[in-house]
């Protein structure tokens, strides 16, 4: 049976969290710690973040401290091993184990034919880690995978992979990442821009947050506490925005226009109503 038919497409209304803290599945550590994190989804690894030699203690670790971590005002994802690696078939076997503790499971280097294979193991929805230049290529038919939940992007990876090809200079990746949010915003689900590997340069994570929330990114991996506080308000709508939303809306409340209006030099139409309403929503 093709496990996408057998599926029902999740609900639209997911809230994209703004902030995902990265947290090693091996750490006993750094798991009793992210239990008081403020990020709105916390994702254990175990694949980058974890020796290979290490993974199968990391699965245990992990189940123990499940328990801990799960909080009603928090999403909790896993994120296993690629479909290609040893580990995968353990992985899955270990998120499965884990049930409803979970929310969705991450998972590396997605590909269509890699969301299958998950999809057919598991009912957890899928947070794909697009990460190669096959994946941003396949970023469309990622997307509207019913198994998909939101798209990731793994810059890091995916600068790995063009430097392989001979772009030894690779850095500016705002093709790839625009084409990742469009595909994911047509298939009616978010995206999440990848890290800031600079751990303590508040000043780079403040501009590439503010780039990547310009782009459409709805939210940012973390990997270091420490960075969850500036990208939480870096994809929240700021004083200013709040403000202008509600001017719009208190106008149009106010003098009833039935169509576009004009408001301090500006024009408001339908989808600049639309756009007021979504921001005051994310409030």
């Amino acid at each position: 049976m093709n496990p996408r038919a057998a599926r029902q497409p999740l609900d639209a209304r997911v809230i994209a969290p703004r902030s995902v803290l990265s947290v090693p599945g091996s750490s006993p550590r750094f798991l009793s710690s992210a239990v008081t994190s403020a990020a709105a989804a916390l994702m254990i690894d175990l694949e980058d973040g974890v020796a290979p030699a290490s993974r199968a203690a990391a699965r245990c670790t992990t189940a123990d401290a499940l328990a801990a971590l799960a909080s009603p005002n928090r999403r909790l994802w896993v994120r296993i091993n690629a479909v290609d690696t040893a580990d995968f078939e353990a992985d899955l076997a270990a998120v499965q184990s884990m049930g409803r503790a979970l929310d969705a499971l991450v998972l590396p280097k997605a590909s269509p034919a890699a969301i299958d294979d998950v999809a057919a193991g598991t009912s957890l929805p899928v947070i794909a880690l697009i990460e190669t230049p096959n994946g941003v290529e396949d970023a469309r038919e990622i997307s509207v995978h019913d198994a998909v939940e939101a798209v990731l992007f793994g810059e890091l990876d995916y600068i790995a992979a063009l430097t392989a090809s001979g772009g030894l200079h690779t850095s500016n990746t705002d093709w790839a990442q625009a084409r990742i949010v469009n595909a994911t915003a047509a298939a009616g689900k978010y995206s999440l821009a990848g890290p800031t590997a600079a751990t303590h340069n508040d000043g780079l994570l403040y501009a590439e947050s503010a780039d990547q929330a310009a782009l459409g990114f709805a939210g940012k991996l973390c990997i270091h506490p420490a960075q969850v506080p500036i990208v939480t308000a870096s994809f929240g709508p700021t004083v200013d925005m709040v403000a202008w939303a509600e001017q719009v809306l208190t106008a149009l409340d106010r003098d009833g226009h039935d169509g576009a209006f004009a408001l301090d030099g500006q024009m408001v139409d339908a989808p600049v109503i639309a756009r007021a309403r979504q921001i005051l929503k994310g409030c």
